[in-house]
């Protein structure tokens, strides 16, 4: 009987280990409509879709803005139990209270670091957020150095730019493509970075996306998003059907076990 708890006891650690990642990098690509995802495209996120696991049957929060859907993805609670259900934030207003996958992170080990490009997302440091900073221009340079540092590294980069093409251009648009091609070949080096780390997890995803030249309204384009998992372990099954923007916590707990 002993034996047999010791044999049960070291299965699921081996089976929780399998998922385990000593470097993880989450990228939210403000305002990527899953439907502009192509090998023409976005040539490196075609190839991790082809090589990893990925949905673009996503769905954002109600209503699809950009801050109350990254504190939804982050505190992987819905605005109306996450307490942010405006979309505005001023440095020196008070920041998020609920936990966030920064204190799942902290808790396993990780140093962690979060750079973004608007400043109304600084809604969402906290006291488990090491490197952070606004970081419009510079973000992808700024992970790549903490990346090259040692020990175990989650991450949190926000991309802007398509929702500036969206807005003047309409998604999916020409100028939109154009967009999303530059910003797939500026992440290539940050990706190459994070690969070169042992045991990886990439988790690629968006906040909304729109239609016309519109978002944040209740139309149906407004609320999709793609997910994309890659890396060199056993990545977690992600299930069928529409994917919740609010679920992205518990997936990156399973990836920092």
């Amino acid at each position: 009987m002993k034996l047999r708890k010791v044999l049960s006891l070291l299965i699921l650690l081996v089976a929780t280990k399998a998922f385990a990642a000593d470097s993880i990098l989450v990228v939210s690509i403000d305002a990527l409509h899953p439907g502009a995802l192509s090998a023409r495209t976005s040539p490196m996120l075609h190839a991790l879709m082809q090589s990893g696991r990925f949905t673009l049957q996503g769905r954002s929060v109600e209503p699809p803005k950009t801050l109350i859907a990254h504190t939804a993805m982050m505190t992987g609670l819905p605005p109306a139990q996450n307490g942010k259900v405006d979309n505005d934030w001023q440095p020196g207003q008070p920041q998020v209270v609920k936990s966030t996958l920064f204190d799942d992170a902290r808790m396993a080990g990780y140093r962690t670091a979060y750079y973004y490009s608007k400043p109304k997302l600084g809604y969402l440091v906290n006291a488990a957020v090491g490197a952070h900073g606004l970081a419009p221009h510079d973000g992808i340079e700024r992970m790549r150095a903490f990346f090259r540092g040692e020990g175990k590294r989650f991450a949190f980069l926000h991309v802007s730019g398509l929702e500036w093409a969206g807005g003047e251009s309409g998604w999916l648009s020409q100028d939109y493509l154009d967009e999303l091609t530059q910003i797939d070949a500026a992440l290539s080096p940050l990706f190459e970075e994070v690969s070169r780390r042992g045991r990886h997890a990439l988790v690629v995803t968006s906040d909304h996306a729109g239609h016309d030249t519109l978002h944040g309204t209740n139309h149906t384009e407004d609320y999709k998003l793609p997910l994309i998992l890659a890396g060199n372990l056993k990545l977690p099954q992600l299930a069928s059907g529409t994917w919740s923007i609010t679920e992205l916590r518990a997936l990156v707990r399973k990836l920092a076990r």
